[in-house]
């Protein structure tokens, strides 16, 4: 039997291969453009588009779980073909934040918990790993770093615990080689509470050079985030930013609990991508 991966060309996706792969796993990834995914020979690929369920029939053929990313006004009739195809256990990135108070009403939560809803309505076995803010995010600031040695931000004392992708893929591949995650919603998040300002000064120390906060307003951080992302995600992004400002966010340890092992620092991920940023 093999194990198929949604959202292979993901950060997280392409590391849960990579893990699966170093299990000795049959794995097969899904993508709308197959012929854009970098993955190793072994990997059988197919296209898939998540908006045509019928697409993955081919895929899902001998696959008893699924690895799946999917941000769907109406998952159901996806989760009624992986039932069809006899899938028994879905692996759900989803996120930390449809725990938060409000969440059926807030742009990110709500589109978490339209999946997770489905998901447990389906009668299949699942597993919703519920990730905090990524590390990754930073990679937004690369250009600014690379050019001036300097990142723009309205809030830098806006308060995270950014969590590597390695991590969560780490988690995942427990869920989906073993029984032992089956129905848990594990929240997952790095190891330390740091501010913007803090993790900005971090990739200054890694690349070996200082770089600095540049303190912007909300609009003048809107106009700039508005030539790279839709709008409707630029209102999330700084309404997050926002409302972090003095936070204290939980740190969670099921990363530990779940693999034996510390969970990753925010400096080893700029160690891990140090050349987005040189």
């Amino acid at each position: 039997m093999s194990i198929l991966v949604v959202g292979a060309s993901g950060a997280v996706g392409g590391a849960v291969v990579a893990g699966l792969l170093d299990r000795g796993e049959r794995v097969r990834a899904t993508s709308r453009t197959p012929q854009k995914l970098a993955l190793p020979a072994e990997v059988e690929v197919f296209a898939a588009d998540l908006d045509d369920p019928a697409s993955f029939t081919e895929a899902l053929t001998r696959v008893e779980r699924v690895f799946l990313y999917a941000d769907l006004a109406e998952p159901e009739p996806l989760l009624a073909t992986f039932a069809a195809a006899g899938v028994r256990h879905v692996v759900v990135l989803s996120s930390s934040s449809v725990t938060l108070p409000g969440a059926a009403e807030d742009f990110n939560g709500s589109r978490f918990l339209r999946v997770e809803e489905a998901v447990a309505r389906s009668g299949l076995a699942y597993t919703f790993l519920r990730p905090g803010g990524f590390a990754s995010n930073a990679a937004r600031w690369s250009w600014g770093v690379k050019g001036e040695s300097a990142v723009p931000l309205p809030y830098p004392d806006a308060v995270q615990a950014p969590i590597h992708e390695q991590d969560i893929a780490d988690v995942a591949v427990v869920a989906l080689t073993t029984d032992a995650l089956v129905g848990a919603a594990p929240v997952l998040t790095g190891p330390e509470r740091l501010t913007l300002r803090e993790q900005v000064a971090l990739i200054g120390d890694v690349i070996g050079r200082p770089v600095t906060v540049v303190e912007q307003t909300e609009a003048e951080s809107s106009a700039m985030l508005s030539r790279f992302v839709p709008e409707v995600w630029v209102r999330q992004i700084i309404k997050d930013w926002r409302e972090a400002v003095g936070a204290t966010p939980p740190i969670s340890d099921e990363y530990t609990r779940i693999t034996g092992r510390p969970s990753r620092t925010f400096r080893a991920w700029v160690v891990d991508h140090a050349d987005l940023f040189r």
